[in-house]
């Protein structure tokens, strides 16, 4: 006795729903990474300089603005404040370098006096952050 089985359906893969699901990861990860290129923070102007050079991202930004008034990150700190969170920072990367964004119309005295805070805590590594002047 013949026995007929039914056919077999093939399968088939269902394209445009896949697509929909790629774009909209895409446009996922493009909405969300040009909003991490541009950190919350102080509207700070800084000086320019026709010998900067480019840095790798820092563990520490320190930010002065220009009624001198310092930021860590982007949370305001007092001198002891800054010193402790450096020295905390040192003991867990002893090779942290550390930027220091100062507005131009900032008084060299508070420069000065983030850099000594800096200093006094064993950190050694920091630089001033500029913008590359027009050519």
């Amino acid at each position: 006795m013949l026995v007929q089985r039914p056919a077999r359906k093939k399968p088939n893969v269902q394209i445009v729903p896949l697509i929909d699901v790629i774009f909209f990861i895409l446009v996922f990860f493009m909405l969300f990474t040009t909003f991490r290129t541009q950190p919350a923070g102080l509207n700070l102007e800084l000086p320019k300089a026709a010998t900067s050079d480019k840095q790798s991202p820092s563990q520490v930004t320190v930010s002065i603005a220009a009624d001198g008034r310092m930021y860590l990150g982007d949370r305001q700190v007092t001198s002891a404040a800054l010193r402790s969170e450096v020295s905390k920072a040192l003991q867990r990367r002893p090779d942290l370098f550390v930027v220091i964004r100062a507005d131009k119309n900032a008084r060299y005295d508070y420069v000065v006096q983030a850099m000594d805070d800096i200093r006094q805590v064993g950190g050694y590594r920091f630089g001033l952050a500029v913008r590359p002047r027009d050519k």
